[in-house]
C-alpha cells in the first residue's frame, strides 16, 4: 500500500509530520475574489487604461479588459513583472488582499 509523499526532496530524507505542517501552514489560502479586485485596482492605478495595460504587460486587449473588470487574475510571470517594476504599489496591493 502506498502512502502520500511527505515533502521528500529528491535523494534526501523525508520530513516529519511537524515539519510538513510548518511548511503547509506558512501561508493561508488567498480569497480569489479579493485577489481579482485588488489586481483590477492595481492595473488601473499603474496603467490607467486597458490599452496601456495590454502594452505594458504584453497581453491581449481582451486579457486587459478581463483584469480591469476583475474577471480574471494574471499568470505568475505577470505577477512577478508587477512586483519587480512597481514594488511599493505591489506591496500595497498585497495589503488589500490580506
Amino acid at each position: 500500500m502506498s502512502h502520500g509523499n511527505r515533502f521528500q526532496p529528491a535523494g534526501g530524507r523525508g520530513r516529519g509530520l511537524r515539519a510538513v505542517r510548518r511548511v503547509q501552514g506558512a501561508c493561508g489560502p488567498v480569497d480569489v475574489s479579493a485577489a481579482r479586485v485588488a489586481w483590477s485596482r492595481f492595473v488601473a492605478r499603474i496603467c490607467g487604461s486597458r490599452e496601456e495595460c495590454a502594452v505594458v504587460f504584453g497581453v491581449t486587449f481582451q486579457t486587459a479588459c478581463n483584469w480591469f473588470d476583475a474577471f480574471s487574475t494574471p499568470t505568475g510571470d505577470k505577477v512577478m513583472q508587477a512586483a519587480r517594476d512597481w514594488p511599493d504599489q505591489f506591496a500595497a496591493m498585497l495589503g488589500e488582499v490580506a
